[in-house]
Formats: structure tokens, sequence, C-alpha cells
């Protein structure tokens, strides 16, 4: 057992609260500070998690009883904060996306290499149980080569107020296909390699915010396969990976009307093989993916673990939303130098 791990957690919105929670349940870290700039929430959240309320970012980077600092904040200041951290010796948890733009993501990156601290970005839904057997499939060619893939994340968002980071395009590029599909970006170049061409669009159909509400990208792997990646912010909670192969097509699919309740995620999840013999049900072995990576997080600060998506995954991830967004600028595919 290692020595447990003393967190900040800059941020107190609802996923830092989801954050914090599951630190209670886990032995590697502790919460020992917490910092946003709403001083009823930060009291607030302090109270309810059992932690310091710093009176600003720098008390919280600088606490000597932190460790790490976990980035739970707009995507815009990740870059910022990342940089302090690092120059703090402190290792860096940041949510995904890494950041808004591929510079900011590459200054991060070369912030805590230059400082030789960790930087862990958070793109959990690789680790799901479900998404690990379908690597294992994918592997084991029991869908056969992959020609076709399909993936979809969309969460209904309710209204968006002016002065929100999430109301402006300048704060808030690409909207769901951003904050949403980059999860995809993530997991679908997991499963299957390198994207290496995106073509996208985009367009703002429902909401009153100045943001883009439907997104989709047209993916083209270095294998040769093909994939479109959609997001949306004005339909249902929906989450699915749909591949198609030369032997089956393997349907992923999640009741998200539980989330953002993660722990039930894999509770909800079915993956079914369509082949030329039928439909078979596949069993997979449930995963906590919110312990799993901040204990991941834990041991990378101890030194006996590499973060499985660290900066180079989630700049991969990131080039794939950015690409979709100038290609929609463009109105021309775009290459990723990958």
């Amino acid at each position: 057992m290692i020595e447990t791990v003393g967190v900040a957690m800059i941020g107190t919105g609802r996923w830092a609260g989801r954050l914090a929670q599951t630190i209670a349940r886990t032995e590697l870290l502790h919460l020992e500070t917490c910092y946003s700039r709403d001083d009823e929430k930060r009291t607030a959240f302090a109270e309810t998690h059992g932690c310091k309320s710093a009176p600003s970012l720098e008390a919280a980077i600088q606490d000597p009883h932190v460790e790490g600092v976990l980035l739970v904040t707009p995507n815009s200041v990740h870059r910022e904060q990342a940089s302090l951290s690092a120059q703090a010796g402190k290792h860096v948890y940041s949510e995904k996306p890494i950041a808004d733009t591929l510079e900011d993501g590459f200054a991060m990156k070369e912030a805590c290499e230059r400082a030789g601290v960790t930087l862990f970005v958070g793109h959990c839904f690789r680790r799901l149980g479900a998404a690990r057997k379908t690597k294992q499939m994918i592997d084991e060619g029991r869908i056969g080569r992959i020609v076709l893939a399909e993936a979809n994340f969309s969460i209904k968002s309710g209204s968006v107020k002016p002065g929100s980071w999430k109301y402006h395009r300048e704060t808030f590029p690409g909207g769901p296909l951003l904050q949403l599909g980059v999860h995809h970006a993530d997991t679908l170049q997991y499963l299957l390699g390198p994207v290496v061409r995106v073509q996208g669009t985009l367009d703002r159909l429902m909401t009153e915010a100045e943001i883009d509400d439907v997104g989709m990208a047209i993916l083209e792997f270095e294998s040769g396969a093909r994939g479109v990646l959609s997001s949306s912010y004005v339909s249902p909670k929906t989450y699915y990976i749909r591949l198609y192969g030369t032997e089956g097509t393997l349907d992923y699919t999640t009741d998200m009307s539980i989330w953002p309740d993660a722990d039930k995620i894999e509770q909800v999840t079915s993956l079914t093989i369509q082949t030329a013999e039928g439909a078979k049900q596949i069993s997979f072995e449930p995963v906590q993916m919110l312990i799993e990576e901040l204990e991941e997080f834990a041991l990378c600060v101890r030194g006996k673990a590499s973060p499985e998506t660290g900066a180079i995954e989630a700049l991969a991830a990131l080039r794939v939303i950015r690409g979709a967004i100038d290609s929609h600028e463009r109105g021309t595919r775009v290459s990723l130098d990958v």
C-alpha cells in the first residue's frame, strides 16, 4: 500500500463533487483543499466533502499537504492552472478536453515535462468494462476487420445564462462535440487506431446561447476504416458505439438516463454482436472507471505508474475535434498531423 496522496480540487461544480465522492471511496487519495472563485460555493463544497477551503488558487496549489492538483474548471483556463501547478512541483490531473486548443494542450505537456510532474487527463470512458471487452474482441479478430464505426454522445442541456463560459463560442468552441464527442474521439482511437483525416459540420439549431448545439465529424482512420462521430445538446441523453466488421457488427449501448451517476453506467450497458449465426449478448467485467483513473493518478504521483491517458492521448482526441471544427470553418476535409 502506498502513502495516501493529498490533492487539491480546483473547481467546485457538479463534476468536482462527483470526483470528491469518488476520492472518499479510494484508499490512495485524500482531498486536502478546494478552490473556486465563488466564496459561498467553495465553502459549501469544503463542508460537504470535509476539506479546507483555500482563499486563492495559489494557496490551494501551494498547500504543503497537496501533491496533486485536480483541474475541474473551464477548458480555457487549464493551461494557466496546469502551468502554475507544475511550477509548484505538483502533479496535474486535468478534466477532458485537455484544453480548447492544441497550442494550449502542448504548452501544458511541456510545462509538466519541464517540471518532471505527471499530466493526467480524465478520458475515463475507455476504462469501462464494456470498452475493454470491445478492445479484446477486436484484437482477437472476433468482429473481423473493422470498416465502419458510428458513435454518439448527447445530453440535452438546460438553458445557459449569458456570461457563462459555456454560452459563448469564444470560450466554448465546438459545443457538445468538444465537451462530449471528445470522449468518443479518445475511445474510438483506443479501439481502432489513429484518425488521419476528418471533415466536420456544426450548427446552432435550438439553443439561445451562442454556441453550436449539434456537431458531427466524419473520420478516416489510418487503418482505412471510416467513422461518424456526433454529439448534441438538444437531444435526450444518448451514448452508443457501433462497429461494423467483416465478421460481425458490435453494438455497445448505454441507457444514459442514469448519468451523471457514473457508478451505475455498466449496470445499464449492453454489448451485442450480430454475425451470420445471429445475435449474441456479450458479457463483460464491470469497472468503476472514476475509481480506477483516480487511483492510477495516485500511483503516477508515487512513480509507480504512467498515465494511460496522458498528454499524448488527450492531444490525439483534441486533434480530431479541432480538426472537425477547422474543417467546418474551411468547408473542406482536414488532414491531421499525427
